[in-house]
């Protein structure tokens, strides 16, 4: 099984920047980063509509290639891996509660 390794780019990255409030990804990969809503929701608001769309956009395209099961997936940005189904499931469920914040944010 091949390695992907994925980048996170801007406005996503800058979201996941901005709720990196329970640690440092370096030091805690994905467990650093809230995905309370009202985290990302705040950010929403401080950045606006176009940067959540766009956001929200290279969101769904990160999930897709996370989803594809036919490689591990690594991110240095995130601190993480997926060398296995649990490491996928977490990266998921983190991204899925991202996209919530997200979708929340672009309502509002």
């Amino acid at each position: 099984m091949a390695d992907v390794s994925v980048e996170i780019p801007s406005p996503l990255s800058e979201c996941i920047t901005f709720c990196e409030v329970v640690c440092v990804r370096e030091c805690c990969g994905i467990d650093a980063v809230s995905t309370d809503p009202a985290v990302v929701e705040a950010w929403c608001r401080q950045v606006g509509s176009t940067a959540v769309v766009e956001a929200r956009l290279q969101l769904a395209e990160l999930i897709e290639v996370v989803k594809d099961r036919s490689h591990r997936v690594t991110s240095t940005f995130l601190n993480h891996r997926t060398p296995d189904d649990a490491a996928r499931r977490q990266l998921l469920d983190f991204l899925a509660a991202l996209e919530a914040g997200l979708a929340a944010g672009d309502a509002s």
